[in-house]
C-alpha cells in the first residue's frame, strides 16, 4: 500500500508534466510548419504558370468594301430576243453566164438591191442572240457570241434588177430572203479592275456571212459569201447597286484590201443594263447596233448593212 500511493505520487507530480510538453510542443509545431511550407512548392513547382494568349494576327487579304453579286463565275449562257430595226440593207452579186455549149461567157453586173425600198424587207423583226462566257482565272474570259439574222419577204418590182447572173423584170412579184449570220470568238483581258466594276479589252476574230435569195416563180438564184476578219475591242461594267451593273462593249473587225480584192468590216456595240436576281440568274436589256460591210473579189459580191434596236434577255451561271 505504501508502494502504490508513491508511485502514483510521484508519476502525476508537477515535475513530470513540466518535462514532457516543452519538448513535444515545439517539435509539433516545426513539423506543421515544414509540411505547409513545401506543399504549395511542390504544386507550383508541377504546375508552371499560364503562357498569356498570343494575339491573332491580322488577316493579309484585304477585305472588300463592294462585292458584287454576279461576277464569281466560270461559265455564263445568256440569251435574248432583239427588236431588230433596220435602216440599211444593200446587197448586190455580179455574176458570169456561159450558156451551155458555148466557151464564151457574159458577165451580168449585179444592182446594188435595197432589201428595204425594193424587195419589202420589214422594218422590224425580233431575233435571237446567243452569248458563252467563260471564265477560267478572274480578268481572263473567252466570249462566244452568235447572231442568226434571217428576213424573208415579198413585194412587186418597181424596176428591173439583176441578181446572181439573172434579170427580174419591173412588175414581176418577187419573194426574198436574206440571212446574216455572225459568229464572234474573243479572249478579254480585264485591265483596270475595282469594287464597282472593271474596264478591260478584246482580241478576237469574226466569221461573217450573208447569203441573198430571189425568185419570181420561174427562176430561182442564191449567191452568199463567208469572211473571216480579225479585230479588237473594248468591255466596261460598272455597278451601281450590288445586283445592277451597266456595260458598255465595242468590238470592231477589219480585213484590209483593195478595190479589186475582198476586204470588209463588222462594228458591234452594246450598251445594257443587268439586273443579277441572284449569284446564278440574271436579267439585262439594252440597246445593240451591228454595222458591216464587204466587198467580196471573184465573183463580185458586195454588201452594206445597218442594223440596230433593243433587246431583252435572260442570263444562267455558275
Amino acid at each position: 500500500m505504501f508502494i502504490h500511493r508513491w508511485y502514483a505520487r510521484s508519476y502525476m507530480t508537477p515535475t513530470r508534466l513540466n518535462s514532457f510538453h516543452p519538448l513535444w510542443i515545439p517539435l509539433t509545431a516545426t513539423i506543421l510548419a515544414l509540411v505547409l511550407y513545401s506543399s504549395p512548392a511542390r504544386a507550383q513547382a508541377a504546375q508552371p504558370p499560364a503562357q498569356p494568349a498570343q494575339p491573332t494576327p491580322p488577316s493579309s487579304e484585304p477585305v472588300p468594301s463592294f462585292v458584287p453579286v454576279g461576277e464569281t463565275y466560270r461559265f455564263e449562257v445568256s440569251v435574248d430576243a432583239w427588236s431588230t430595226l433596220p435602216s440599211t440593207v444593200r446587197y448586190s452579186d455580179t455574176e458570169t453566164v456561159t450558156p451551155s455549149g458555148s466557151t464564151t461567157g457574159t458577165t451580168v453586173t449585179g444592182t446594188d438591191i435595197d432589201f428595204r425600198q425594193q424587195l419589202g424587207l420589214p422594218a422590224q423583226k425580233w431575233v435571237p442572240a446567243f452569248h458563252v462566257v467563260i471564265q477560267p482565272q478572274p480578268r481572263h474570259k473567252i466570249r462566244f457570241d452568235f447572231y442568226p439574222l434571217y428576213y424573208k419577204q415579198s413585194a412587186t418590182l418597181s424596176s428591173t434588177i439583176n441578181f446572181n447572173g439573172q434579170t427580174y423584170l419591173a412588175g414581176q412579184t418577187v419573194a426574198s430572203s436574206l440571212y446574216w449570220n455572225e459568229w464572234q470568238l474573243g479572249y478579254e483581258y480585264d485591265v483596270l479592275t475595282f469594287d464597282r466594276g472593271y474596264v478591260g479589252g478584246v482580241a478576237g476574230a469574226n466569221f461573217y456571212s450573208v447569203s441573198g435569195q430571189l425568185s419570181n416563180g420561174s427562176q430561182e438564184g442564191t449567191a452568199g459569201v463567208h469572211i473571216p476578219m480579225p479585230g479588237l475591242g473594248a468591255i466596261g461594267r460598272y455597278y451601281a447597286t450590288h445586283r445592277v451593273s451597266f456595260t458598255g462593249a465595242f468590238t470592231g473587225y477589219f480585213l484590209p484590201g483593195g478595190d479589186t480584192s475582198t476586204h470588209g468590216h463588222v462594228i458591234d456595240v452594246d450598251l445594257y443594263g443587268t439586273i443579277n436576281v441572284s449569284k446564278y440568274i440574271g436579267i439585262q436589256g439594252g440597246y445593240r447596233l451591228l454595222n458591216a460591210s464587204h466587198h467580196f473579189s471573184s465573183p463580185v459580191n458586195t454588201g452594206d448593212f445597218t442594223i440596230g434596236g433593243g433587246f431583252i434577255g435572260g442570263i444562267v451561271r455558275y
